[in-house]
């Protein structure tokens, strides 16, 4: 396959590659470049042993990997993992095999190394680069009947209005794409949130997104995380990596049981593709502390109706922008914490026990002193959350969304 001299000339220093296992035992760092001498000096024909030795190796990381709190694996397992990735995915390659399998194992390899591990210092966009080249090869292999078989269609959604009207609570302002200097001292500096419409209709996704087959043909292929269960406080919650094809049909477009939902996700650094279809918005520049400030980090939320974010607070300023599809959020401000009852598991400190959708009073007596605030966001707008403000979001209808956060 050309594909595999194509991913060779994307290392930019092999010498770093070559070393990136060297912190480890010596035997590790032996196997590593022994599999890795095997793609760069020779011209051998497909060896099994090579590729169990590489399993081997991936094994081993993944272990370390998992091995306490993910905030507290070193950096260099992390690299370590992207460089052996690499390599496999290479040694994947020379399998003798179906092509469009081989491709498929390749990339989910290479996916494997952008979840879990971290970019090497040299070679920083080595897996990113590769997971291009092998989705767009991948993309072209497919049968064209198999790829793009599901709707492609604009979809109509229902009226809700009525239902949130009910809600108890304030709805909050509606600003028609406020100047920055408006946000800022309106909004920003005070901590209050706003929905801001008009603000996002020029992104590219507002219409190629509304096609699910553009999805399937950009990243159909790619290994994404999906959340199994209601919501993440439920006992029968878990994660499972599959294709973003698999979850589209069976949690989005199919009659799964469960709820499945890809949320909280960085898809944008992982499938750059996608990237350029969305525009990170003007207000997220602003600052409460510039020598500190960073590029806010941007998160995708797909799923069907149905989608929960139990109620919670983050320690960021978010933009929460509705690309598609209506969602209905309920939200508490930081004063109100105490009556929310947040969890005492230092893993959930940010989320609260009560639900304000159907609050137990007898469980909860306090919950009444709480003033709710709501919001209905729909295609196109924007919602401001403010640090640490609470907010509870459940998906209307099929739904798209981008969270920027930022500080």
């Amino acid at each position: 396959m050309n594909i595999f001299d194509d991913l060779l000339k994307l290392v930019k220093d092999e010498l770093e590659l070559k070393n990136c296992l060297q912190d480890l035992n010596r035997d590790i760092e032996y196997t590593f470049k022994e599999c890795y001498d095997w793609c760069f000096k020779s011209n051998l024909s497909y060896d099994a042993t090579i590729l169990f030795k590489i399993d081997s190796l991936c094994d081993f990381l993944q272990d370390e990997l998992n091995t306490g709190h993910w905030s507290e694996v070193p950096l260099s397992i992390r690299q370590a993992f992207s460089g052996t990735s690499y390599i496999k995915a290479l040694i994947i390659l020379k399998r003798p095999s179906d092509p469009i399998n081989i491709l498929q194992d390749a990339l989910k390899c290479i996916d494997l190394g952008l979840l879990l591990g971290a970019p090497l210092k040299d070679n920083q966009d080595l897996l990113t680069q590769c997971a291009t080249m092998l989705s767009k090869l991948l993309s072209q292999s497919h049968p064209k009947d198999e790829r793009l078989n599901t709707i492609n269609k604009r979809k109509s959604y229902s009226d809700h209005s009525n239902n949130f009207n009910s809600l108890p609570g304030e709805e909050i302002c509606t600003l028609e794409c406020p100047s920055l200097e408006t946000f800022n001292s309106k909004h920003f500096v005070p901590q209050i949130p706003a929905k801001l419409q008009g603000c996002i209709t020029h992104w590219p996704a507002s219409e190629k997104w509304l096609n699910v087959n553009y999805l399937l043909k950009v990243a159909g292929d790619r290994t994404v995380p999906v959340e199994i269960g209601s919501h993440y406080t439920d006992e029968s919650w878990t994660q499972r990596l599959m294709s973003l094809k698999d979850f589209i049909q069976t949690y989005y477009l199919g009659n799964s049981d469960t709820v499945g939902y890809l949320a909280q996700h960085n898809l944008f650094d992982q499938v750059s593709e996608l990237k350029d279809d969305i525009c990170i918005p003007e207000y997220c520049g602003l600052s409460r502390d510039y020598e500190n400030s960073m590029e806010p980090d941007v998160n995708a939320w797909f799923g069907p109706k149905g989608t929960l974010s139990p109620l919670h607070f983050d320690p960021k300023d978010n933009l929460l922008a509705q690309v598609y599809g209506t969602k209905q959020i309920l939200l508490f401000s930081p004063k109100d914490s105490e009556y929310l009852y947040p969890h005492d598991d230092k893993l959930l400190f940010n989320t609260a026990q009560v639900d304000p959708t159907k609050p137990d009073l007898l469980k909860y007596s306090n919950y009444c002193k709480a003033v709710p605030y709501k919001c209905l966001l729909e295609t196109g707008e924007m919602l401001y959350i403010p640090p640490k403000w609470w907010h509870h979001v459940i998906a209307l209808d099929n739904s798209f969304s981008v969270s920027f956060w930022w500080q």
